[in-house]
């Protein structure tokens, strides 16, 4: 990284920008030798070796063809905020971006059940979600994936340096107040309700 100024490598800091982040794109191996890459929702928790990442997805695909032959992938999160007509310390933007290069592992509630369950739950944790009520009499007719990312393998980066959690959500250089927002939705530039699940 050539501005290593602007690199973020404490854990708790990659946590609170994770929280930040309502989608990221998926990259996979494509069959032709270009990536085949997605946007998803996702959950995530962490701890002091992985970021552990979960996504969801129906049984037959391309996603899931791509990862049967290849299970390595490349995560990345980035989000932006301009605001041109009002300079920050010389500055017209800001940005909080992410990559982290891990492996896919397939949950098949079929045969991996629980690890399906608490994939699932802290998908719908972190977007904000409740559980539905359980019907243990029947198999989910969909995989939960669960992509283990080392944490020597996530690079962050952020326009302007981060020192704690507190510095993370965009600051609204361009307006006085927050706007609001109908119940339950949230905007990037703030902060959110979404949160991952630490130390899991």
């Amino acid at each position: 990284m050539i501005r290593s100024d602007r690199e973020v490598k404490d854990p708790v800091l990659i946590d609170a920008m994770l929280s930040q982040f309502s989608t990221m794109v998926l990259s996979l191996n494509g069959e032709d030798g270009h990536p085949y890459s997605v946007p998803m929702n996702f959950g995530y928790e962490m701890d002091d070796k992985n970021l552990r990442v979960y996504v969801h997805f129906t049984k037959r695909g391309k996603k899931v063809d791509l990862m049967h032959r290849d299970p390595r992938c490349t995560l990345q999160f980035h989000s932006f905020l301009d605001f041109p007509d009002s300079p920050y310390k010389r500055h017209r933007h800001d940005y909080r971006r992410m990559t982290a290069k891990g492996s896919m592992e397939i949950l098949d509630p079929a045969n991996r059940l629980e690890e399906f369950r608490h994939a699932h739950e802290v998908l719908m944790h972190c977007n904000a979600r409740e559980m539905e009520p359980r019907h243990t009499s029947s198999v989910p007719n969909m995989y939960m994936g669960r992509i283990v990312c080392p944490l020597h393998q996530v690079r962050a980066k952020s326009e302007f340096p981060l020192n704690k959690p507190e510095d993370v959500p965009y600051r609204n250089l361009c307006q006085p107040a927050q706007p609001s927002f109908p119940a339950g939705k949230t905007n990037k530039l703030y902060p959110s309700d979404r949160q991952g699940i630490a130390g899991s």
